[in-house]
């Protein structure tokens, strides 16, 4: 687990700096207001577009991430690629993410035997031995 936690760390201060942006985008005095003017219309499409642009990134982010561990997850239990030849972490990643994730989670932990904990170093209880 010592490896992993740089870059847990780092992920999550992407995902809360990401956050906060977001939200204080989407609180702007402009935004919320009834008597606009062209330039303030002009302000609230810059801050329209930013904000899409960071989650976009944000998404791509989340993609990336998600389709590296997986790929990680399927050399390491020897599991070969069936559709998408070379990009299949990545078309699962984007089609069908909720499905990819839950895949990921069941195949590194045994939920049948031990349920999942909260804010622990693996999301399992800590007498549960690791599987991976």
């Amino acid at each position: 687990f010592d490896r992993w936690s740089p870059t847990f760390r780092i992920c999550l201060c992407i995902t809360l700096i990401y956050v906060t942006i977001d939200q204080t985008l989407g609180y702007s005095p402009i935004l919320l207001g009834e008597d606009r003017t062209q330039r303030d219309s002009d302000i609230v499409a810059t801050i329209y577009f930013w904000k899409n642009t960071l989650r976009l990134l944000f998404y791509l982010f989340v993609v990336v991430v998600a389709a590296r561990t997986r790929k990680n997850i399927r050399m390491r239990y020897s599991i070969p690629e069936r559709q998408c030849q070379g990009c299949e972490d990545v078309c699962c990643m984007l089609w069908c993410h909720c499905c990819t994730l839950a895949q990921m989670a069941r195949h590194t932990a045994d939920y049948d035997t031990y349920a999942g904990y909260c804010c622990s170093e693996t999301g399992m209880p800590p007498h549960a031995p690791s599987i991976v």
